[in-house]
């Protein structure tokens, strides 16, 4: 059983690292165009799954504003909040893992 998992365990990993890199696609966009303002708005590529995905995360958490007719454009302090935010999910979870590990080695469960 263990065979069959340890190729899945790194599927996540996998998953996370092709959204970061729709992620930085999509703001080296709109900071190359310099759409930081509704004026300066330009049509985003959201074809695939994962760039709707990240499309709707993006907007959703305020780093992408709508400028009507399909056109967004960046609100910097919105992403600034969102990458402190996905930083603090992340030190919470390694921290979690830390404790797991921590736990199951002085448990005697890992040597």
């Amino acid at each position: 059983m263990l065979s069959i998992l340890r190729p899945l365990a790194f599927l996540p990993m996998l998953l996370a690292a092709y959204l970061r890199r729709a992620e930085r696609r999509m703001i080296g966009r709109l900071q190359e165009a310099g759409a930081d303002r509704a004026e300066r708005a330009i049509l985003l590529d959201t074809g695939g799954p994962i760039e709707r995905f990240v499309h709707g995360r993006l907007e959703r958490a305020g780093a992408l504003h709508s400028a009507g007719n399909d056109r967004y454009y960046l609100y910097p302090a919105g992403y600034e909040r969102f990458r402190g935010r996905r930083r603090v999910r992340a030190l919470i979870a390694l921290a979690v893992l830390a404790s797991v590990v921590a736990g199951l080695y002085w448990g005697g469960m890992l040597s």
